[in-house]
Parts: structure tokens; C-alpha cells; sequence
């Protein structure tokens, strides 16, 4: 058995107001087509199907598109979970229906519960559960973080497993010691969320989401596929694709998808990047962040008639330059610190009876300190 093993869709994404949506498009055609031409026996999708829990209809469109060449043209098994960014409610509407058609949707604790078994191989679909479900689901208080959580659904599972089969685990959570990016919100803070790799032991392989890259961690038998593109700029240097698994072959690939317009992110002067002297695709998504724009009228602009898809612009704070400023306003009295301030935030200079008025609320605020 073949099996890909995608992550983290999120079809619908949107970077700064850009919508992704015909990369997105464009990608999913190429795994069709690498679905027929590596002949894949089941799709896996761990999680983060779409961006939002309400997608919007086109993004829904697409993923409809994916789906049905897939299972209905190509009759492929696809299994697939909630993940954070999903309602699964929503993700799991009509899924007793889907079922009878070799789509297989995993959304709540007692789909994890029973394994989607195909050709002597056991599925078990774990979606995304917050700690409060669990704790409902099992009447249970002590259960109060991710990981008492996905112990708990696994010890479930454990009682049922059948070790004379293949078992694996489809989940979407964070394993400690992975690797994060802005683009993976942050479901809470600190270490509530880490799962142990521990949990996974009763498993041949256990295929994750929610961790963009697919080297989050390193590991014989669990892998992330990480996301099908760059989702933020700190993920410009992350591989991106899907894995195949060769069961027969008890092989594990990576295959690198490349979208039609990457993300990059480049730094140097305002100057060398209106002369286009940045080491980056101009029709690239792009952020910048260039020095000596100080006395620039609209950058942004300027920028965007040499680089279209620019969408993040940002000054280069020179360290050295910060340092000489403390030690000015070190030096600077009370009143000029505020002249200075009113100069920066106006563009114009404070008029005598504004002088006056500070220096008054500055003298009285110096006689309430003398006096405490």
C-alpha cells in the first residue's frame, strides 16, 4: 500500500490581505497528478483543511474540485481529520454518507475510536479536541491539558488495537520539542498544548498536522508532512510538499511541491531595491526591510512599481543608530523631550502658549514629587 500523507491546507489562506487561492488551486492539481502518477492507494490529510472555520465558498469550491478528481475520478480512499483552524462540525456535515463513498472524515472522539480499516490496515482518525470536549466526552476533571487528552482518546484506542495489523495514527496536534511559525496560531499559551512522543508508542506510523515544516521533528515512525506552501515569511526556508509512505516497502518519502509564486524575504538600502540589486524574484510574494527610508514619500509605493507582489515593508533599525539616540535623550530636559515628541508626531513646532502649558503641568508634576 502507497499512502500520501498531506497537512495543513489551509485553503482560503490570506498573507496581508493577499489571498492564496489560485497558488492553492494550482498546487492541488499537480497532487492529482501525482496521485495517478505515483499510484497512490490512499490520501491522508492530517488536519487544517481550510484556513478559517468558515470557509469561503471559493475556497470550499476548490477543496470540492481536489476531492472529487481524487475519490470519484481516481475511486482513492481519503481520510482526513479536523484540525484548530476547522469547524468540525461543519468538516464532519454528511460524513455517514461520505463514508459509503471512501471519504472517511474524522471529527469527534468517537470517530478516533473506531479505525477505518482498507487492505489489512488499520486507520485510527484523531482530529484536534480541546481539552473541555475531552473532559465532557469522559467525565473526567483531571483532564485539563492537550496532552492529558490525546493520552486519554489513546488509551482508548490501545484496548481495541489489533497488533496483528498495521495500526496508524492520523492526529493534529504539537509535539513537544517541534518547531512552530506565526502562520501556526498559537491555540494557548506556554506548554499546555505539547503532546509526548511517548503516547504514540502502540503505533506503526502516525501521521501529523498542525507543525508547517516536515522536519519539526525527527523520528523513525511519526512525521509531519508540513504545509503544501509557505504560510508566513519565517517559513521561507521550510521544505514544502507531502510525504509518501510505501508500506510493502516500509519506506518513507519526502516530495517537494514548488508553487508558481514563492514567498521570499529579502534586506538591504531603499536604493539597491528600486534598482532591483535585491537577491529576490520581483514576482515573488515579498517582504523587505530596508534602511534609508527615512525621508522617502510613500516607500510602499514606490517599491511596489518594481516589485507588484511586494506585501510587507518594514524600516532596518540600526542598533547603532538607537544607541546614539538613547544617550541624546538621556541628555534632553523634560520640556524638550516633549518639543521633541510634539516636532516628531506634527511635523511642526509647539507655539509659545503650548510651551507654557507644559512647563506649568512639568512644574507642578516636579512639586507633587518633592512633597510625597
Amino acid at each position: 500500500m502507497k499512502i500520501m500523507h498531506l497537512g495543513d491546507l489551509h485553503i482560503g489562506k490570506t498573507i496581508n490581505q493577499q489571498n492564496l487561492l489560485e497558488e492553492q488551486s494550482i498546487l492541488l492539481n499537480r497532487l492529482v497528478q501525482d496521485i495517478r502518477e505515483a499510484s497512490i492507494d490512499v490520501l491522508v490529510i492530517a488536519g487544517d483543511i481550510y484556513d478559517r472555520s468558515i470557509p469561503s465558498r471559493e475556497a470550499m469550491k476548490v477543496f470540492e474540485t481536489f476531492i472529487y478528481e481524487v475519490n470519484q475520478v481516481q475511486k482513492i480512499p481519503v481520510l482526513l481529520i479536523s484540525g484548530n483552524h476547522d469547524s468540525a462540525e461543519r468538516l464532519g456535515y454528511g460524513k455517514a454518507w461520505y463514508k459509503g463513498h471512501e471519504m472517511h472524515i474524522g471529527t469527534t472522539i468517537d470517530d478516533a475510536l473506531n479505525p477505518v480499516s482498507i487492505d489489512g490496515v488499520d486507520f485510527y482518525l484523531v482530529p484536534y479536541v480541546e481539552p473541555v470536549v475531552a473532559r465532557h466526552y469522559f467525565e473526567d476533571d483531571s483532564i485539563r491539558t492537550h496532552h492529558d487528552t490525546y493520552k486519554r482518546i489513546i488509551e482508548q484506542i490501545e484496548q481495541r488495537i489489533d497488533k496483528g495489523r498495521i495500526n496508524i495514527l492520523v492526529s493534529h496536534l504539537f509535539v513537544t520539542g517541534g518547531m512552530t511559525t506565526e502562520s501556526e496560531r498559537e491555540i494557548i499559551v506556554g506548554t499546555i498544548e505539547n503532546v509526548s512522543l511517548k503516547l504514540f508508542d502502540a503505533f506503526d506510523y502516525v501521521m501529523l498536522g498542525h507543525l508547517h515544516t516536515p522536519d519539526a521533528i525527527r523520528d523513525e515512525k511519526v512525521f509531519y508532512s508540513g504545509s503544501i506552501m509557505k504560510y508566513s515569511f519565517d517559513e521561507v526556508h521550510q521544505r514544502k510538499g507531502y510525504r509518501i509512505f510505501d508500506l510493502k516497502k516500509q519506506q518513507v518519502s519526502f516530495i517537494t511541491l514548488s508553487p508558481p509564486r514563492d514567498l521570499e524575504y529579502a534586506t538591504g538600502t531603499f536604493g539597491d531595491a528600486i534598482k532591483m540589486k535585491l537577491a529576490v524574484d520581483r514576482n515573488s510574494y515579498l517582504k523587505l526591510e530596508l534602511s534609508d527610508m527615512e525621508h522617502i514619500n510613500d516607500p510602499m509605493f514606490k517599491l511596489k512599481q518594481v516589485y507588484p507582489y511586494l506585501l510587507e515593508l518594514k524600516p532596518m533599525i540600526n542598533n547603532r543608530d538607537i544607541h546614539y539616540k538613547q544617550r541624546e535623550v538621556q541628555q534632553l530636559s523634560h520640556l524638550e523631550l516633549v518639543k521633541q515628541f510634539y516636532l516628531d508626531m506634527t511635523d511642526s513646532e509647539m507655539d509659545e502658549k503650548q510651551t507654557l502649558l507644559i512647563e506649568q503641568l512639568i512644574n507642578e508634576s516636579r512639586l507633587m514629587d518633592e512633597t510625597d
